[in-house]
C-alpha cells in the first residue's frame, strides 16, 4: 500500500520540532541509538475475528464512464458490471457504493436492458436479480452520482482519508494551485466513485472512460484505447485493463500534466508530472527501467502489465500507491535539480514497484494477510540498494527500519505478523506489518540464501498468479524451493506476536586464557516464549577473523572461546544485524573499537560508534571515533558527526574539530558536508568566515542549509541578514527550513509580514518548513500584535489545508504555544501579564480553528491536547 511517511513515517522532523505528517513521507527513519523505548503493548480486547471475505458474486468485468462536476466536487457515473454468482445460485447481491445518489439499476436480459428491483442503505446498493447460477453472468447497468464530500471520512496513520475520489481545487479556491481529480482505493474505498464489490479477494478487468477537458491529460490502469471527441473542448478518454485486477487498485487522475517517455523491453514506462518538474522527471523516477529488470529478473516473473506510469498530484492523503500499472505518488516527489543533488526517493520508487508483483499481481485475500503486500515491498527497497548501491547502503536502510520498528514496539510488546483479530483494517497498516514483515523476510533470506528465497518468490507469484493468497501460500512455496518444513519459523515469526531481545555479556578469564559469552533472551513475553534463532556471530581473535555459528533456542546460552597467541577474542554478535529483534551489547570500548576495525559491514561498525559514546571519554572511544571520521563509507561518517553533535566536553571538541572542519569544507558528499556543518554550529566553532559564506552558496541546499546554521551558531546578525536575500532565488529543502528557522530565532516585529505573504504559497513540506520557523518567532517576538498576527496565519494554515493529517500537524502547534505561555509564578508580573494575555488570544484562535474542523479524529486530537494544556 501506500508508502507513508512515519510508518514509513509518521514524523516529519525539522530543525528539532516534531510534526505530524501522514506523507511518507518526510525524514526518513532517523535512528539515534540502539535502544528500546516503553513498551507500546497493542491489545486485542474487543477485537473481532477477521475472516477474508465471502465470495458470493464475483465481477468478471468493469466498465464506468465518469462526468465530472468540477465545482461541487461530485461525478456523474455509468457503470456496466458483468458478474455471476460465485459458486452457489443466487437471486440477489449487495454492491458497496458509499456516498451516492442511485438514478437507475437495469439488467441485461435477452440483449435489452431492464428495470430490476433494488435498494439502497447504508452505503450498501441491494441488487434482486431472481435466481442466477454459477454459470451465469449477466450485466448490470447503474446510473448513479458519487458524491465523495457528502459523508465525513475515516483513515488510519498510513491513509490518512478514506474518501476515495478527491477534487483538487476545482473550484479555484486557491491562485495558483493546479486543478485536479485523482482516486485512493485501498484500503475499500473505490466503492466511493463506482458501485463495486470492495474487498481485496475480488478480481476484474475494467475498462474506465474519463470526459476531461482538452486542456488536461488523463490516467488510469493499463492501455489507453483511445480518445472520442466529446464537444464543447470535452473528450472521453478510454483506458482498458485486460487483466484482472484487486478492486483497491483501481485508478484514475485527471489534471495538466507533463508526460516524459521511458521504455523498459519495448514497454512504455512513463512520468506525469507538473510541467515545472518535467525537466526532472527521468531524474525524480530514477532508475524506473533498470528497477524493473532488476525485480524481473530476481523473482523470475517478468513484469506483468503492459505498461507502467507514474504520477504525482497534490494534496494527496499518503504517500504513495501501486494502483496497478499506475502508481500515485504525493506531492513531496515533486522537485528541482538542486533538491536532486542532495536526496530522492528512490527507496519509495522501488517500494511501489515491487508491490506491482506482491500486492498486485498476487494480492493479500483479507487484510490479516497484508504482510504479503507491504513485508515484501518493503524488502524490496533493500533488494534494490543492494544492487544498485552495495551491501552498505542496503544495511543501513535495514538497520533503520529495524530500529524504527523496535523503538515504536517497546520491549519485545507487539502484535503478530499475521493478525486475525482487530479493531479496524486499517490499524494492521503499521511498523509490524511494513518494517518488521521487511526485517523477517530479511532474516529468512539470510537462512535460506538468495537463490533459494528468488526460487520461493518465483513459485508464490507464479502458482498465486493473478489471486489472491494468504501465507500459507508464501510458506509452501518456502518449503518447495528449499524441501525443509518451515512451520517453525512461521509459527514463530509469522504468528507469534513480539519480539527477541539478547542481552549479552563477556566474562574474560585471564588464567584460563579463555572468554564466556553469555546469551540470553529477556523478551517482555507474558507467555515465557522462547525463541530458536539461527545466527552467525564474527569471531575476532589473534588467529585471524571467522564467521560462527550461534544457535539459540534457550532462555540461557553459553558459548567460550580460547584466547589465540595470548590475544582476548572479541565477538561481534548477528554481525549484519540479521535478527528481528533488539541486542544489548555489553562490550567494553576496546570491543567496540576491535569490533570496528575489524568488522566490515556498515551496522557492525554504526553500533560501535553508538555504543562506545557511552564511555566518551576512553581512548578506545575516541579511537572509533577518529577512525571513523576518516572511513570511506559515507554512511558512517554522516553517523559518526550525528553522534558527534551532541558532544558537550570542549576538550574533546577540540580534538576532532579539525577533522570536522575538513570534512565540512572538503568532503566529495553533500550529506556529509552538511552533517560537519551542523555540529561545527552546535559545537559554535569560529571557522574560515570566507570559506563559510562560499558554502552558504553551495549548490547543494542540505551543505547551504547546515553552513548558514553554523553561520548563525556565531553570527545571528550576519547569518539573518543573508537569509532575508534568498527568498528571490525560492529555496527548498534545508536551505528553506534554515531561512524561515533563522528568521524566527530573530523575530523581529516587521518579519510578521514575511510569515503572512508566503503562507499563501507553501504547500506540501514547504508548509511545515514555514510553519516551523512561525513557531519560533511566536515563541520570541515582543510584540503583541505582531504575536497575534502570526497566530492568525498559523491558524489560517491549519484551517484551510485539504489533508486532514497536516491540519492537525499545523494545529498542534497552537496549543505547543499555549504551553510556552504557561502561568510560571517565578515570573516577573510583566512576565506573568504577557503569557495571561497571549494564553488567552491563543485560545481563541484555538476554539475558532476547532469550530471549522469537520474530522472527528482531528477534533478528538485537539481535545485531548486542550486537556493536557
Amino acid at each position: 500500500m501506500a508508502y507513508f511517511y512515519g510508518m514509513k513515517r509518521g514524523l516529519f522532523i525539522i530543525s528539532g520540532s516534531i510534526l505530524i505528517f501522514s506523507s511518507c513521507g518526510t525524514a526518513k527513519k532517523v535512528v539515534k541509538k540502539e535502544v528500546t523505548l516503553a513498551p507500546v503493548v497493542v491489545s486485542a480486547k474487543n477485537s473481532e475475528y477477521r475472516a477474508a471475505a465471502t465470495r458470493v458474486w464475483d465481477i468478471v468485468n468493469t466498465r464506468v464512464v465518469m462526468r465530472f462536476n468540477w465545482n461541487e466536487k461530485t461525478a456523474n457515473g455509468q457503470a456496466w458490471i458483468d458478474i455471476h454468482p460465485y459458486f452457489y445460485a443466487s437471486d440477489s447481491l449487495v454492491l458497496d457504493a458509499k456516498s451516492m445518489e442511485i438514478d437507475t439499476v437495469l439488467l441485461e436480459k435477452n440483449n435489452k436492458q431492464v428495470p430490476i428491483s433494488y435498494s439502497y442503505s447504508d452505503d450498501e446498493l441491494r441488487i434482486y436479480t431472481g435466481k442466477t447460477e454459477t454459470r451465469d453472468t449477466v450485466q448490470l447497468y447503474i446510473q448513479y452520482k458519487a458524491m465523495p464530500y457528502a459523508n465525513k471520512t475515516g483513515g488510519s496513520s498510513a491513509i490518512t482519508d478514506d474518501r476515495g475520489l478527491y477534487f483538487i481545487n476545482t473550484d479555484h479556491a486557491i491562485k495558483g494551485k493546479p486543478m485536479q481529480i485523482w482516486t485512493q482505493g485501498e484500503t475499500e474505498s473505490n466503492s466511493h466513485w463506482v458501485p463495486t464489490i470492495d474487498k481485496p479477494n475480488e478480481r476484474f478487468t475494467t475498462r474506465i472512460e474519463l470526459l476531461a477537458p482538452d486542456s488536461m491529460q488523463t490516467l488510469s490502469n493499463g492501455y489507453w484505447a483511445g480518445s472520442v471527441k466529446e464537444g464543447n473542448h470535452i473528450r472521453r478518454d478510454i483506458w482498458v485493463m485486460d487483466k484482472p485486477i484487486q478492486t483497491y487498485a483501481m485508478m484514475f487522475a485527471i489534471g495538466r500534466f507533463d508526460i516524459t517517455k521511458d521504455t523498459w523491453r519495448g514497454r512504455e514506462v512513463s512520468y506525469y508530472t507538473e510541467p515545472e518538474f518535467s525537466p526532472q522527471a527521468k531524474r525524480i523516477f530514477n532508475y524506473t527501467p533498470e528497477m524493473i529488470e532488476h525485480f524481473s529478473t530476481i523473482t523470475g516473473v517478468n513484469y506483468p502489465w503492459n505498461k507502467y506510469s507514474q504520477i504525482v498530484v497534490r494534496d494527496y492523503v499518503s504517500g504513495a500507491m501501486e494502483n496497478t500499472s499506475a502508481t500515485l505518488f504525493g506531492e513531496f516527489m515533486n522537485q528541482t535539480r538542486r533538491e536532486l543533488l542532495d536526496r530522492d526517493f528512490e527507496d519509495v520508487v522501488s517500494h511501489e514497484l515491487f508491490h506491482q508483483w506482491f500486492g498486485d499481481y498476487v494480492t493479500c485475500e483479507s487484510w490479516s494477510n497484508i504482510t504479503l503486500n507491504e513485508s515484501f515491498a518493503n524488502y524490496g527497497e533493500q533488494l534494490w540498494r543492494k544492487y544498485k548501491h552495495g551491501v552498505a547502503s542496503a544495511e543501513r536502510l535495514a538497520y533503520d527500519d529495524l530500529m524504527s520498528y523496535i523503538q515504536s514496539a517497546g520491549r519485545g510488546a507487539d502484535s503478530p505478523l499475521v493478525r486475525y483479530y482487530y479493531n479496524d483494517r486499517e490499524d494492521v497498516f503499521d511498523r509490524i506489518s511494513y518494517e518488521k514483515g521487511g526485517a523477517i523476510l530479511r532474516y529468512m533470506n539470510a537462512i535460506m540464501g538468495d537463490s533459494a528465497f528468488y526460487k520461493a518468490m518465483n513459485i508464490y507469484l507464479s502458482k498465486n498468479a493473478l489471486h489472491a493468497a494468504e501465507v500459507a501460500n508464501w510458506r509452501q512455496a518456502v518449503e518447495e524451493a528449499t524441501g525443509q518444513d518451515w512451520n517453525w519459523f512461521f509459527n514463530e515469526w509469522y504468528f507469534h506476536g513480539d519480539h527477541p531481545v539478547l542481552s549479552i555479556s563477556y566474562d574474560y578469564n585471564d588464567s584460563a586464557a579463555q572468554l564466556t559469552v553469555h546469551v540470553n533472551q529477556d523478551q517482555a513475553d507474558s507467555s515465557g516464549y522462547v525463541y530458536d534463532l539461527p545466527l552467525k556471530a564474527l569471531l575476532i581473535n589473534g588467529d585471524g577473523n571467522k564467521v560462527v555459528d550461534w544457535d539459540i533456542s534457550h532462555k540461557q546460552e553459553v558459548f567460550t572461546y580460547p584466547y589465540k597467541n595470548g590475544i582476548k577474542p572479541v565477538i561481534v554478535p548477528d554481525e549484519g544485524r540479521l535478527m528481528p529483534g533488539a541486542i544489548f551489547d555489553m562490550k567494553k570500548p576496546w570491543a567496540f573499537l576491535s569490533q570496528f576495525v575489524h568488522a566490515t559491514g556498515y551496522t557492525s561498525k554504526r553500533i560501535a560508534i553508538t555504543l562506545s559514546q557511552v564511555y566518551a571519554s576512553d581512548s578506545s572511544s575516541q579511537e572509533v571515533i577518529r577512525l571513523a571520521l576518516n572511513d570511506t563509507t559515507p554512511g558512517i561518517k554522516e553517523h559518526c558527526l550525528s553522534v558527534l553533535r551532541a558532544e558537550k566536553d570542549s576538550k574533546r571538541q577540540q580534538k576532532f574539530e579539525p577533522q570536522v572542519s575538513l570534512l565540512a569544507f572538503t568532503d566529495s558528499k553533500n550529506a556529509v558536508r552538511a552533517a560537519a556543518f551542523d555540529v561545527l554550529g552546535a559545537w559554535k566553532i569560529k571557522t574560515d568566515r570566507q570559506q563559510l559564506l562560499d558554502a552558504i552558496h553551495d549548490s547543494s541546499y542540505a551543505v547551504a542549509g547546515s553552513a548558514l546554521n553554523a553561520l548563525f551558531a556565531v553570527d545571528s546578525e550576519k547569518a539573518y541578514s543573508i537569509a532575508r536575500t534568498f527568498f528571490d532565488t525560492k529555496p527548498k529543502s534545508t536551505l528553506q527550513s534554515s531561512m524561515w528557522t533563522i528568521i524566527g530565532k530573530v523575530a523581529k516585529e516587521e518579519d510578521v509580514n514575511l510569515f503572512e505573504q508566503h503562507s499563501v504559497l507553501a504547500y506540501g513540506t514547504g508548509k511545515f518548513i514555514l510553519a516551523n520557523g512561525l513557531y519560533y518567532y511566536l515563541v520570541r517576538v515582543k510584540s503583541d500584535i505582531a504575536f497575534e498576527k502570526g497566530v492568525n496565519v498559523l491558524t489560517g494554515m491549519a484551517m484551510n489545508d485539504g489533508i486532514k493529517s497536516y491540519r492537525l500537524g499545523l494545529g498542534t502547534w497552537l496549543f505547543t504555544l499555549k504551553d510556552v505561555y504557561a502561568d510560571d509564578q517565578k515570573a516577573s508580573k510583566e512576565k506573568m501579564a504577557t503569557n495571561t494575555k497571549r494564553r488567552a488570544i491563543l485560545q481563541n484562535y484555538i476554539d475558532k480553528m476547532m469550530a471549522a474542523e469537520t474530522d472527528e479524529g482531528n477534533l478528538k486530537r485537539y481535545k485531548e491536547l486542550g486537556q493536557i494544556n
